[in-house]
C-alpha cells in the first residue's frame, strides 16, 4: 500500500492535475470559443441593428419563413425517426438473436452507408429516381429515404447490441406459456426499450443535423433551419440572424443530448449470450426478411447510384467520370491532403480530452460530458462559429489552408475520443501495477501494456476520423475557398447546377467519395486487428 501510494505520488499528483487544464484549454479553444462567438455575434449583432437585444431575437424566432423552417425540420426528423424504427429494431432482433448463413455479411452490409458521407447518400436516391423531382411531397420522401439508408445501420446495430445482452430464457418462458414467436421477440424487445429509445434520440440528432441530404434532396422549397443559417451566412450576408438561428439549434440540439443521457441505460450487460440457430419456420422467414431488408435500405440506393453515373442521355457511358481528369482531380487531391491533416488533428484534440475522461472522480465525469456536448453542434452551427470566432484582427484564419482540416478535426473529434476512451478503461489497471511494482517504468509500460490495447481502437478512430473529414460538407462549405473546393464541396456545387452532364458528374464524384469514405475504414479497421466483431 505505501508503495501503491508513492507510485501514485510520483505518476498521478504530479501529472492528472496537468491534463485537465490541458484538456479544457483545448475544448475551450475549439469548441467553447465558437461557440460563445454566434452568442455574441447573435446578441450584439441583432441589438446593434434594431436596439433592444431580446426582441430583436425574438423578432427572428417568430419570423414566418423561420416557423415553416422549423417545422419542415421537425416533420422530417420525426417521420424519418419513425421508419428508421420500425426497420431497424426487427432488424437488430434478428442480427442479436438468430444466426444464419450471411448473417455477418448482413450486419457489415447495413452498416455501409452510415460511414458514407451525407451527399453519397443523397446522390443515391437521385440516382434511384433520375433527378430532383418539382413536387414537395416526392422531394420530402426522398429525404426521410436518405435518412432511412444512413441511420438504419445505426438502428439495427444499437438494438442488435442490447438484444444480445438479455438472456435467452425470456423468450423461451414467453414461448413455454404458449405465446407466439413475435410475442417473444417483443418480450425481448421490451426489455430492452431504453436501449431503443436511446437510439431513436441519436437518430433524431442526425436527422436534424443532416445538412448534404437537405440541401441535395430539399432544394428551395424544403430548407431547414440549418439551411437557413447556411443562407443567411453565404448569401445574404446575415450573421446576426444565422447566429440566433444556430444559437437556437445548438440548444434544441443540447437538449436532446441531455435527454439521451437521462433515459438510455446505464450500462449494457457485458456478457453477450450466444445467437442460436435458424430452426423454425417463422425464423427463416424473418431471417430472410432482414435480408430482403437490407437489400432495400442498402444494397438498392448504392447500386443506382454506381449504375446511374454510368448512364447517359445515349445509353452507357463512362463519360461522366471524366470530371475526375479536371477539377475533380484537384478536388480529391485536396480532400486527402485535408483529410489526412484534420485526421491528425483529431487525434491531437482527442488526446488530452481522453486522458482527463479517463479518470475516476468528478473531473473525469465533467469531461465524458463535455465530450457528449459537441456532438449536439451542428455541422453548419461548427462552420459559423468557426468563421465568426477565428476571423478577427487577432487570429483571422479566413482563406488559409488550415481552417477547412481543422473544422474537420473539430467534428470528427468527439467520435475518435469516444472510441478511444472505450478502449482506455478497459485497460487492465491490476496488469499495470503490477507491472510498476517489479520495476517497469513509465514509457515501457506504455509500450508494453497501454499501447497494444489501444493500437486497434486508435486505428479504427483515425479510420472513421479520416472517413468523416474526407466527406465533411455542412461545416466545409462555410470555409472552403471558392477555387480549392473539396469534393463534397464540388458534388454539392454540380447538384445545384441544371442539366444531364452535371448530375452524371456529381453521382460520379459521389461514387468516389464513398469508395474513399468506405476503403479508409475497412483498410484501417482490417490493418489493426481481426475485423469488426459484432
Amino acid at each position: 500500500m505505501a508503495f501503491d501510494r508513492r507510485v501514485n505520488s510520483r505518476s498521478g499528483q504530479v501529472r492528472r492535475p496537468v491534463m485537465p487544464v490541458v484538456a479544457l484549454a483545448v475544448w475551450g479553444v475549439v469548441y467553447g470559443w465558437p461557440l460563445v462567438a454566434i452568442a455574441q455575434r447573435s446578441v450584439a449583432g441583432v441589438a446593434g441593428r434594431a436596439g433592444l437585444s431580446w426582441s430583436s431575437v425574438h423578432e427572428v424566432l417568430t419570423d414566418g419563413r423561420i416557423g415553416r423552417l422549423a417545422l419542415v425540420s421537425l416533420a422530417q426528423t420525426g417521420v424519418s425517426v419513425v421508419v428508421v424504427s420500425l426497420i431497424g429494431v426487427p432488424l437488430g432482433w434478428v442480427l442479436g438473436r438468430l444466426d444464419f448463413g450471411g448473417r455477418r455479411l448482413l450486419a457489415a452490409a447495413v452498416m455501409v452507408p452510415f460511414v458514407l458521407p451525407t451527399l453519397t447518400v443523397a446522390g443515391s436516391m437521385l440516382a434511384i429516381v433520375g433527378g430532383l423531382p418539382t413536387s414537395n411531397v416526392a422531394r420530402f420522401a426522398l429525404i426521410v429515404g436518405a435518412h432511412v439508408c444512413f441511420n438504419a445501420g445505426l438502428m439495427a446495430r444499437s438494438v442488435a447490441v442490447a438484444v444480445a445482452a438479455v438472456p435467452p430464457s425470456v423468450e423461451e418462458a414467453a414461448r413455454s406459456l404458449g405465446r407466439p414467436p413475435w410475442w417473444a421477440a417483443a418480450a425481448t424487445l421490451g426489455a430492452v426499450r431504453a436501449s431503443i429509445l436511446g437510439a431513436a434520440i441519436v437518430v433524431a440528432m442526425f436527422c436534424m443535423t443532416s445538412f448534404g441530404v437537405i440541401v441535395a434532396l430539399g432544394g428551395a422549397s424544403l430548407g431547414t433551419i440549418e439551411v437557413e443559417v447556411w443562407y443567411l451566412t453565404t448569401r445574404s450576408l446575415d450573421l446576426a440572424s444565422a447566429a440566433v438561428l444556430a444559437a437556437t439549434q445548438f440548444v434544441v440540439m443540447a437538449l436532446l443530448v441531455v435527454c439521451y443521457q437521462r433515459f438510455r441505460p446505464t450500462a449494457i450487460g457485458r456478457v453477450s449470450f450466444s445467437v442460436r440457430q435458424v430452426s423454425t419456420r417463422w425464423e427463416r422467414r424473418v431471417s430472410w426478411a432482414a435480408m430482403i431488408t437490407v437489400g432495400l435500405v442498402s444494397g438498392v440506393p448504392l447500386g443506382a447510384l454506381v449504375l446511374r453515373s454510368f448512364r447517359g442521355t445515349n445509353g452507357w457511358t463512362v463519360g461522366h467520370y471524366a470530371v475526375l481528369g479536371g477539377p475533380g482531380a484537384d478536388a480529391i487531391a485536396y480532400s486527402l491532403a485535408g483529410a489526412a491533416v484534420a485526421t491528425a488533428a483529431a487525434l491531437l484534440i482527442a488526446a488530452p480530452l481522453v486522458a482527463a475522461a479517463a479518470r475516476s472522480d468528478r473531473v473525469g465525469r465533467w469531461f465524458e460530458g463535455a465530450l457528449v456536448l459537441p456532438i449536439a453542434v451542428s455541422a453548419a452551427t461548427l462552420g459559423l462559429g468557426f468563421l465568426v470566432a477565428f476571423s478577427g484582427p487577432t487570429l483571422d484564419l479566413r482563406g488559409t489552408w488550415i481552417v477547412v482540416p481543422l473544422v474537420q478535426a473539430a467534428g470528427a473529434a468527439p467520435v475518435v475520443a469516444r472510441i478511444v476512451l472505450s478502449a482506455v478503461r478497459s485497460l487492465d489497471h491490476d496488469q499495470l501495477a503490477a507491472a510498476a511494482v517489479l520495476g517497469a517504468g513509465q514509457r515501457r509500460r506504455l509500450t508494453t501494456i497501454v499501447w497494444p490495447a489501444l493500437r486497434r481502437p486508435a486505428g479504427v478512430a483515425a479510420g472513421f476520423a479520416f472517413a468523416m473529414a474526407v466527406g465533411e460538407y455542412g461545416a466545409t462549405v462555410f470555409l472552403s475557398r471558392a477555387n480549392r473546393p473539396t469534393v463534397p464541396v464540388l458534388i454539392g456545387r454540380l447538384l445545384g447546377r441544371p442539366g444531364e452532364a452535371n448530375l452524371g458528374q456529381a453521382l460520379a464524384l459521389s461514387c468516389v467519395l464513398g469508395a474513399i469514405a468506405a476503403l479508409s475504414v475497412a483498410l484501417v479497421d482490417r490493418s489493426t486487428g481481426d475485423g469488426p466483431a459484432w
